[in-house]
């Protein structure tokens, strides 16, 4: 038992050197991710408080902040401002405490635990060491640096910055002050991958794409990259919140909806996904191919209910085109409740049929392979007696209805054809009686003979 602890044990020590030489890197990086912020702000004052790695940061300001252009010193506040910035650290705690008074002058004091010191130096070079950890940490002079980089490099001096950010707040305050500029669309593209890549945080990355909309689908390229970027997005909630802005903006051409429609491919619940669906049938006139794309992506739709209001929906607010017919009766096929089939059959059939033998055979196949209870069958059929169906088609009706197993509901069906075939021609008749014989009760299949005497 000894012997076999100590062969464990050298597994595991060896296991953790390779870890370490092979993958120092990439413990570091998640290391430096372990950290926690709270951010206050209350009367014109921002209070932000920092964990990291047994490191306490507090930093509390008031007023606009200059930075020097190296990021190492402030070099201004405006009048009547400060800043207090504290720093914890395995038991050392420094501060520094900088003060502008009316004249816009800077009283600056360091202190190393309790003691106060010298600025000059030592404050300065302190000063030095974490200030640029702290403006990647907050959006002090969040508006000059942008600016700044932007002047010197353009977007992508930006962007090189915000890939320097760990704070998801952060990077989403320089998302929106570069996206102020005027950017080319291979800049967005870039801004959009980057968001997409860097930003974990759904709340904050749906943000950037909601409110950035017009630009970032101004053209295929940038259509692309946003697709893509939804992709980050773990939460249904804030993908269907992104897409439902997507349905709702005029401005997109029916071509791009098509496109962008594969962003609901990523919501996972049946509930968003029909929502986003539905607003997108409530809200925009559909063409083929985005009504074909609709129930494509309808067919996913695990819930029966979802799946039943959404082509209800669909029915009751767009005619059916005859490319698309075939779709839509397929998708029927994955509705598993008797109930909920029947309803969408019935209200297709409200809505009157495109009038051809094919659409009819298609839904009386589903009816006999899809509807197993003999009472939502006959509701099917009853509902379709009530069409004025050409004789062709009446007989293709008469004759699914001997899959009915009931004799009570096979005689209530037939009855229900009988002012039909009273009135067409003795071929009609004639397959009405033949339909009539499969019930084996002589008493209801004498109340359906008797219907048409």
């Amino acid at each position: 038992m000894k012997k076999s602890n100590q062969i464990i044990n050298q597994i595991l020590s060896y296991t953790l050197m390779a870890l370490m030489l092979l993958g120092a890197n990439d413990v570091f990086s998640q290391k430096r991710k372990s950290y926690s912020t709270n951010i206050n702000t209350n009367k014109g004052k921002s209070t932000i408080h920092m964990t990291e790695n047994g490191n306490d940061f507090k930093i509390e300001y008031e007023g606009e902040i200059t930075l020097s252009d190296d990021d190492s010193d402030i070099v201004g506040i405006s009048n009547g401002g400060f800043i207090e910035i504290k720093k914890s650290s395995f038991g050392s705690k420094r501060r520094i405490v900088i003060e502008s008074d009316r004249n816009g002058n800077l009283e600056k004091q360091y202190f190393v635990g309790r003691k106060e010191v010298d600025f000059n130096p030592e404050g300065k070079k302190w000063l030095a060491e974490v200030l640029l950890e702290v403006v990647r940490s907050t959006t002090i002079a969040a508006e000059s640096r942008v600016q700044r980089f932007y002047s010197k490099g353009g977007a992508q001096a930006v962007l090189n910055e915000i890939e320097n950010i760990e704070s998801d707040y952060v990077m989403s305050r320089y998302f929106e002050l570069l996206l102020e500029h005027d950017l080319n669309t291979s800049d967005l593209v870039r801004v959009i991958k980057i968001a997409g890549d860097e930003i974990s945080s759904d709340h904050y990355l749906s943000g950037i794409l909601e409110s950035n909309q017009k630009a970032f689908l101004a053209n295929d390229q940038t259509i692309e990259a946003y697709i893509n970027a939804t992709k980050s997005i773990s939460s249904d909630h804030y993908t269907a919140k992104v897409l439902k802005k997507v349905v709702n903006d005029r401005s997109i051409s029916d071509s791009q909806m098509a496109s962008l429609l594969d962003i609901s491919k990523n919501i996972q619940s049946d509930h968003y996904v029909s929502q986003v669906l539905t607003e997108l049938v409530d809200n925009r006139e559909l063409n083929d191919q985005n009504m074909s794309k609709i129930i494509s992506i309808s067919k996913d739709i695990q819930s029966d209910h979802y799946k039943t209001q959404l082509l209800k929906k669909i029915i009751n607010d767009n005619d059916i085109p005859p490319g698309v017919y075939d779709v839509f009766i397929a998708n029927l096929n994955d509705i598993q409740s008797d109930h909920y089939v029947s309803e969408v059959i019935s209200e297709l059939l409200s809505k009157k049929m495109n009038g051809s033998s094919d659409d009819l055979q298609g839904i009386l196949d589903i009816v006999k392979h899809n509807i197993s209870s003999d009472h939502y069958a006959s509701n099917v059929y009853k509902k379709l007696a009530n069409q004025n169906l050409p004789e062709d088609q009446l007989i293709m009706a008469l004759r699914a209805t001997t899959s009915i197993n009931s004799d009570h509901y096979a005689a209530e069906t037939l009855k229900a054809f009988s002012s039909q075939v009273r009135n067409a021609s003795e071929r009609v008749k004639s397959e009405y009686r033949t339909a009539a014989k499969s019930i084996s009760s002589d008493t209801y299949y004498g109340r359906a003979v008797k219907a048409i005497d």
